[in-house]
């Protein structure tokens, strides 16, 4: 489960993702700036500096369909 938005301006929303996101380069990029922002500290889901349309955006454009 992922925490979308910056918390500041927008409402955080929850999305779940499969855990083979984690390995594409979008979702790397995005992890490693959460990871300045937020800190490795965070508990409960994962949050991420993206707003919703976005990170589904980013989802959708990674997902992998299986031939």
């Amino acid at each position: 489960m992922v925490l979308a938005g910056d918390g500041e301006e927008t409402e955080e929303i929850k999305i779940l993702v499969h855990v083979s996101m984690l390995k594409e380069p979008s979702m790397v990029a995005l992890l490693e700036m959460a990871a300045q922002r937020f800190g490795y500290s965070q508990q409960g889901v994962l949050r991420v500096p993206c707003d919703e349309s976005g990170f589904r955006k980013m989802v959708a454009d990674n997902r992998v369909i299986p031939s």
